[in-house]
């Protein structure tokens, strides 16, 4: 076939055919073809494309695997945001949801929702021109994300090209859905790791998000990723109509060669929501993938633009989260967990349990009151959850199952990795080693700390390197990590020449901070990032911070007797002085932070709720502060404005009885750049 045009309209047949047999295959579970017939038009593509290399599009199904293992993530702005939802715990949050709706929507006495599962997966971006994919990205933060093409490439149940239909294609969407691994494929893969000597994954979710991350795409075609589209982000329509309901672009998407979940159902009104919630929670155990609740969005799009959103959620969609599940398990140790500032926490160790698709091992118990009011003892029966579907927690004792021979647990005489003695501050609940970085528990703590994202930010630096550095004794405190050398880690297990060189350029790099970040690092009691902020702002430079009299600090908002009293008996201890002037002597320069006071928030009193979209929390605070604002951690009727975030909690309904300003995140930024 020498004659061009034919070979090009050949390819575009080819592309079609495959396109949509692979459609069949994968997303229908519903060959039309033989696996010989289906390798015939694949090889015959493949021959084409190797000899008319002009013809090999960037979006011919060959190219799904294959090409070359990237250095790094290139960050993609989003044409519309990729927001998150806000989220209902019962029947009454709907119920509010709904009223909130009817409200908005004059005239409307009955809303229709869209519903469908809450997949446990990764949301991605997928921007298709013309009806072929060009790029696809992770959420990141909601406006800008990692560019992950070549990995959503491997994934065969989304399309590289559209499937053509009756009606044309936009000149571009973004696809917005979830990527996802089956149970029973976690299961197997996990096998196969452990066959291997490799890394196993802790649940469905974090195996997807890991193979996500891959830069080289060959490990993610060995994954068994899945894709369900369910939204919209940015449309550029050009002559295409767009369906009037949610329902009917589910549905639009799928006749495109989109997998969509099955169990996607339309409720006419509230009540169905209910029903569909209690149906979708008693299928939950036997569903093939993860899912932790279940998303409901107004049908209408008309509607949904009218309602519109908020900057962290849209106003017309809600994810209604399924409770914390329980678990059942036995207690087989109580081990005692020296803290950074010497806190002695109670950790009991018992057999995995499965709880919401994670595996769970080990809950820490708070204090030696709580273990009282728990009374659990080694070799007890548990019950366990994971509060807000994160943290290990206790919730009770069977004490149906407990052994006459168990015996209550004896608080520690002496710190457990120090063997120091242990003191109990008068008005806490926990037990205190005093030995500070003397204890080589606090030390490794307090590394951890010094390294940490907010604090030095020295990036590569773990805890298990942490624990390898000091075990050998090349690091007993925070100076120490600026006199390594790239031939002490090549020492090391598991380092090689480049990332040797990377950590020491890491920590290299980290000498050049805040002032406020540096205080932080320094792991002081009671001194989080907002007090080191605080602190930062007023002395201006670590010689005034060294200077610092009881005087000067309570004269500093929010740092009250308690805070003053930790943070003068660090800088009353030579040891501490001489290790921060070790420190600038190795070249850490910690620099001061200016304050702007003519800004709207110059001078108030602001309270911070809830997380963000567009911006870090620690960030959102500093930046505040760097203004004038006086950054408060409770609301009063001295507040001034309460700026929220996704799940904004008690402080957002008590600012609504002071009535007190309230700013959403995109308003609060605004009002910072003024």
């Amino acid at each position: 076939m020498k004659d061009s045009p034919k070979v090009k309209k050949r390819v575009a047949e080819l592309h079609k055919l495959i396109n949509i047999h692979s459609h069949n295959y994968h997303t229908l579970d519903s060959p039309a073809i033989q696996d010989q017939e289906y390798d015939a038009l694949f090889n015959e593509l493949l021959d084409l494309e190797a000899n008319y290399p002009k013809f090999k599009y960037p979006y011919s199904p060959s190219q799904r695997v294959g090409s070359k293992p990237l250095e790094g993530f290139k960050k993609v702005e989003h044409l519309a945001p990729m927001l998150s939802l806000d989220n209902a715990f019962n029947s009454d949050d709907m119920n509010d949801f709904n009223k909130r709706i009817l409200d908005r929507l004059t005239g409307k006495k009955i809303i229709s929702y869209s519903c469908e599962p809450k997949l446990d997966g990764i949301a991605v971006n997928l921007l298709y021109v013309k009806g072929r994919l060009d790029k696809a990205t992770t959420r990141g933060d909601g406006k800008i994300g990692e560019d992950i093409t070549h990995n959503i490439k491997t994934i065969n149940s989304i399309p590289l090209s559209l499937i053509e239909n009756t009606s044309n294609f936009p000149n571009i969407i973004e696809i917005r859905g979830e990527v996802f691994i089956e149970k029973k494929d976690f299961d197997t893969n996990n096998k196969k790791a452990i066959k291997l000597g490799e890394k196993t994954f802790a649940n469905p979710r974090n195996a997807a998000a890991g193979s996500l991350r891959q830069l080289d795409p060959a490990i993610a075609a060995s994954r068994p990723l899945k894709f369900f589209a369910h939204g919209i982000g940015f449309i550029d329509k050009g002559n295409f109509e767009l369906p009037d309901s949610q329902s009917d672009t589910l549905k639009l998407y799928k006749s495109w060669g989109l997998p969509i979940n099955p169990l996607s159902e339309v409720m006419s009104n509230i009540e169905g929501c209910e029903d569909y919630f209690k149906k979708i929670s008693n299928k939950r155990e036997n569903l093939p993938y993860e899912i932790d609740g279940v998303v409901f969005k107004v049908n209408g799009l008309k509607d949904q633009i009218t309602l519109g959103q908020v900057s962290r959620a849209p106003r017309w969609a809600i994810a209604r989260k399924f409770p914390a599940e329980i678990g059942t398990t036995y207690v087989k140790k109580i081990s005692f967990q020296v803290g950074r500032v010497g806190s002695i926490t109670p950790v009991a160790e018992f057999d995995p349990v499965n709880i919401g698709g994670v595996v769970v091992s080990h809950a820490s118990i708070h204090n030696f009151d709580e273990i009282e009011r728990l009374d659990v003892r080694e070799g007890d029966t548990v019950r366990v959850k994971r509060a807000g579907d994160v943290i290990p927690q206790i919730i009770s004792v069977d004490l149906s199952q407990r052994k006459k021979s168990s015996s209550e647990v004896i608080p520690p005489n002496a710190c457990p990795s120090c063997n120091g003695n242990l003191i109990k501050p008068e008005g806490e609940a926990i037990l205190r080693c005093m030995q500070g970085l003397s204890c080589p528990a606090q030390r490794c703590e307090s590394l951890i700390h010094f390294v940490s994202r907010n604090a030095l930010n020295i990036d590569g630096l773990g805890e298990r390197i942490i624990d390898l550095l000091v075990e050998r004794g090349l690091v007993t405190n925070f100076a120490d990590l600026f006199r390594l050398k790239k031939e002490d880690l090549l020492n090391l297990e598991g380092f090689r020449e480049k990332s040797a060189t990377n950590l020491i350029n890491s920590i290299d790099s980290s000498k050049e901070t805040t002032l406020a970040r540096f205080i932080y690092s320094l792991g002081i009691r009671e001194v989080g990032e907002a007090t080191a902020l605080n602190l930062a702002l007023n002395f201006n430079n670590i010689a005034n911070f060294l200077g610092a009299t009881e005087d000067d600090l309570l004269e500093i908002n929010d740092i009250g007797p308690v805070a003053s009293k930790f943070i003068l008996e660090f800088l009353s201890f030579k040891e501490n002085v001489d290790l921060i002037e070790d420190l600038l002597q190795l070249g850490v320069n910690p620099q001061e932070i200016r304050i702007e006071n003519n800004n709207p928030f110059s001078s108030k009193s602001v309270v911070i709720t809830g997380s963000f979209t567009s911006i870090a929390r620690s960030q959102l605070k500093e930046e505040l502060i760097r203004v004038g604002a006086r950054v408060a951690s409770s609301v009063s009727a001295k507040t001034d404005f309460l700026v929220v975030g996704e799940n904004p909690g008690s402080k957002l309904k008590k600012a609504n009885e002071l009535e007190i300003d309230i700013l959403e995140e995109e308003e609060a930024l605004k009002l910072l750049q003024e």
